[in-house]
């Protein structure tokens, strides 16, 4: 911070269209071979010099207001190079000059290109409170350590997340919007639009295939205990798997279909050790069976039955839940059986088998069990690979919070690409996910203090998805809901108004160069009006976003009283 007097601020009577710094300009502090850039952010009039200021005003306007410049960057006098940090301290004396608009954008914009030749831009607006200064950045810069924008509900955060993501098709990039109210339909031109549970008209009905749900999302939904029910769920689980496995041509025993049952010879070299019966629902039956053919068959498929992912017929889940609520052994000569059922073990499981089915028959629970809508998965894999195709819009407008579906859908959506990248799919495409009210889903956890399960798909994108060509740009009105091992990854923060305290204060938190001097202007950003900071931005940067074309502009204005009113008075 640096303390000035600045001799034409004073806007006397008849000279205020002459007066020159005020609040918000911009500066360039004079230090020999380099010059400061900074912003003023308090002018006025200390000590004896406010006595008698009007009349003094009136009749000799000899006061001179002194005013405090924030300083933000070091600018090369000879290569005009912007450089972070203030690399050379001020001194009394030093001349301060208004920056004019076009040689500070042209400035800045040259310090966000850096070394790229013929780089590839998106336009976000300009300086705020400049003309003719317009600022471009490359996408690395932006979308490169992943991106957040925050801001309260009418500052511009929705227009500013269109914007983002058009630009971004402009140039020929990859998108996935999450989008959860639906207000972007029809807003990205050549688009991909698919919807959960209900499609409106331009809109593909999808559904995500339980197949490629990860076994966690299933525990997370079913809600098990800890003691009883979650062993019951896991060996459920795995058993499926092994019933699966026997129906591939992959797999590695002989089996015959017999009055509707599979019949699984369990031969490994030349010792047979059994057979295992499938039942005609997929189910395997435990009771009085032998546990060596079960048990060297798991041996063997140990990685088809080791799989993180529901890759079996769930629909048979309920079955076999009962069928593990069996003694593990029997009597006599049967102790080397499975022995009968378990009543004590089957009463304490009756709420999950109730739940597995209530849940897989559940209408609001279609979008993931029912073969309704076009595979979710398999549109994201045709869209990776497909160089025609450079957005999706995935919408969740009619997806119910009932049983957390909403919640557990996009998180299954996140762990699937999370596997994705980590099978390196997105190295040669790279692609950027835009999630919309990220409040809603980020940091939240399933289930209740004893058995919680954490909805992290999007964390783990942002840990760890950069390396692997995938990133997130994440939209909320509540910064404060975020949590902070996911903002501390965040590298761009573009931040309009906001009016909270405890959300400018996680910002200040997150940001390291923005001080208290530049988060003062938060609160009375306009509409549209957004600071951008990185580590990739030569300073903090108060931007004017660009208005989106009316047929890009999302659909999140208020309710418009006047004509409703009105209409409802006559």
């Amino acid at each position: 911070m640096a303390e000035v007097t600045l001799p034409l601020a004073l806007a006397a009577s008849g000279r205020r269209g002459l007066a020159r710094g005020t609040v918000g300009d911009f500066v360039f502090i004079d230090c020999d071979l380099e010059t400061i850039l900074g912003r003023i952010v308090e002018v006025g009039i200390f000590g004896s010099d406010r006595t008698g200021l009007d009349r003094q005003i009136e009749n000799q306007p000899i006061v001179h207001p002194d005013g405090k410049i924030q300083l933000l960057a070091t600018v090369d006098k000879t290569s005009l190079k912007v450089t972070r940090g203030i690399a050379v301290q001020p001194r009394i004396g030093d001349s301060v000059y208004l920056a004019e608009g076009r040689s500070l954008s042209k400035t800045i914009q040259d310090a966000l290109v850096g070394d790229l030749k013929d780089p590839i831009l998106i336009e976000l607006g300009q300086l705020a409170g400049l003309e003719d200064a317009t600022i471009s950045i490359p996408p690395e810069k932006l979308f490169g350590r992943h991106c957040g924008i925050f801001g309260a509900t009418g500052g511009g955060k929705s227009w500013t997340l269109s914007r983002l993501v058009n630009e971004a098709v402009r140039l020929g990039g990859k998108c996935i919007l999450f989008d959860p109210t639906g207000e972007f339909a029809g807003k990205i031109p050549g688009a991909k639009e698919f919807a959960f549970t209900k499609a409106p008209p331009g809109q593909t009905l999808a559904r995500f295939p339980f197949r490629d749900l990860a076994e966690e999302d299933l525990r997370a939904l079913l809600t098990p205990t800890s003691q009883t029910q979650i062993p019951t769920l896991r060996n459920a689980v795995r058993t499926l798997r092994m019933a699966e496995a026997f129906s591939l041509p992959t797999s590695p025993f002989a089996s015959i279909i017999v009055d509707g049952r599979r019949k699984v010879d369990i031969t490994i070299g030349q010792k047979t050790w059994g057979d295992i019966w499938v039942q005609p629902d997929g189910t395997i039956k435990k009771t009085d069976s032998p546990r060596a053919p079960l048990g060297m068959a798991e041996i063997h498929l140990y990685k088809a039955i080791g799989s993180d992912v529901c890759d079996f017929n769930i629909h048979a889940l309920a079955g076999q839940l009962k069928n593990e609520c069996v003694h593990p052994a029997g009597f006599g000569d049967a102790a080397g059986s499975y022995g009968g059922i378990d009543k004590q073990a089957l009463g304490y499981c009756t709420s999950l088998i109730v739940r597995t089915e209530t849940y897989l028959s559940a209408p609001e629970l279609g979008c993931i069990f029912s073969e309704d809508g076009a595979n979710i998965c398999t549109a994201i894999n045709q869209f990776i690979v497909d160089p025609d195709q450079h957005a999706m819009i995935l919408s969740f407008k009619d997806v119910t919070f009932k049983y957390n579906t909403r919640e557990l859908l996009l998180n299954a959506l996140g762990r699937y690409l999370v596997r994705k990248a980590r099978a390196e799919a997105f190295k040669n495409n790279p692609v950027i996910c835009f999630l919309d009210e990220a409040h809603q889903f980020i940091g939240r956890t399933v289930g209740d203090e004893a058995n919680s399960v954490a909805l992290d798909s999007f964390g783990l994108i942002a840990k760890e998805g950069r390396k692997y060509g995938l990133t997130v740009t994440i939209a909320t009105q509540r910064p404060r809901d975020v949590p902070q091992d996911v903002l501390s990854q965040l590298g761009t923060l573009i931040v309009h108004r906001l009016t909270n305290e405890r959300d400018r204060e996680t910002i200040e938190k997150a940001c390291g160069e923005m001080d208290r001097s530049a988060a003062a202007f938060i609160p009375s950003l306009a509409q549209g009006e957004a600071i951008f900071v990185g580590p990739d931005l030569p300073t903090p940067m108060p931007i004017q976003m660009m208005i989106p074309a009316p047929s890009q502009q999302p659909e999140s204005r208020g309710p418009d009283y006047q004509s409703a009113w009105v209409l409802a008075a006559q």
